[in-house]
Order: structure tokens, then sequence, then C-alpha cells
């Protein structure tokens, strides 16, 4: 009986302690060439929508339910047109420049989660006005249209 109750014992903790891995997949392995294409994802969409004020390629970098958390606010698709349309208004308007710092990028299956530090620069033509700096991160989701951005979260970054 002590036997029986003892390999019940081993056998019980023996299938308990096997713990499943979720990121082990190959589709979970990120390559080379999707590190390059999250860093363009990002890059371009700060330079063609945020610093080119493009708003007919938004769809070009995000999903049509995309968000982004700014500083306690939420942001889509249709408040970052607005934005857009209120800064090409103003004429004298500064010329912006980003700079990206990766911190990570990871794959989750048909995801990537990228952090990074998003620095930029505002020059009003040769002369520097001011610069900004963010702590942000973002989720890019593959899509029938290629990679997009679903989801970002931005904050001051006060180093």
């Amino acid at each position: 009986m002590k036997s029986c109750l003892l390999c019940i014992i081993m056998l019980f903790f023996s299938c308990s302690s096997q713990k499943k891995n979720v990121n082990t997949t190959d589709s979970s392995l990120i390559t080379d060439q999707e590190k390059i294409i999250a860093k363009n994802l990002i890059q371009g969409a700060f330079d063609d929508l945020w610093a080119g004020l493009d708003s007919t390629k938004i769809l070009d970098y995000h999903t049509e339910d995309f968000i982004i958390l700014e500083n306690g606010a939420i942001w889509d698709n249709i408040r970052i047109k607005k934005y857009m349309r209120d800064k090409l208004a103003k004429e004298d308007r500064p010329r912006r420049v980003n700079m990206m710092e990766y911190i990570s990028i990871d794959k989750y299956g048909p995801s990537m989660q990228i952090a990074y530090q998003n620095n930029a620069e505002f020059h009003n033509q040769d002369s520097l006005l001011y610069t900004g700096a963010w702590l942000e991160s973002a989720l890019a989701v593959k899509t029938d249209h290629g990679w997009r951005l679903k989801m970002m979260h931005s904050t001051w970054n006060r180093r």
C-alpha cells in the first residue's frame, strides 16, 4: 500500500512539474528581416504620419481599429486625422525629425512587440526650436496587407 501511494505521489509531481513554454514555436522566433520590418514600420509611421502629416498613409501603417495611449489620452485614426488637419492649417509649423533607439523587438505568433525611445527635434528652417523624448511601445500584427500597428503606448520620457 505504501509503495502504491508513493508511486502515485511521484507520478503526480513528475506530471505537474512539466511546464509548457508558449514561445518556443517556430512562429515566435523573430528573424532579422522581421526586425527590419518592425523598425521600418515605426520609423515610417513617424516620418510619414507625425512628421509628414500625410493622412492618406494612415492605413499603410495602422490597422483600422488602431489606438494610441498618449499620456493618458486615447487617440484613434479619426483623432489623428484631425490632429494632422490642425497642424497642416498652421503655416509656421516646425519640421519634425524622429530618431528611434530600439530597446526590444519580440515576436509572439502573428504579432510583434516593439519597445523604443523616440527622440524628436523640431526645426524652423535651420534653427532647432525644441526637442521631445518619449518612451514608447507598439504592438504590430500581421494582416492581409502586411504588418500594421494595432496599438501604441507613449509617455513623456523624463530621463
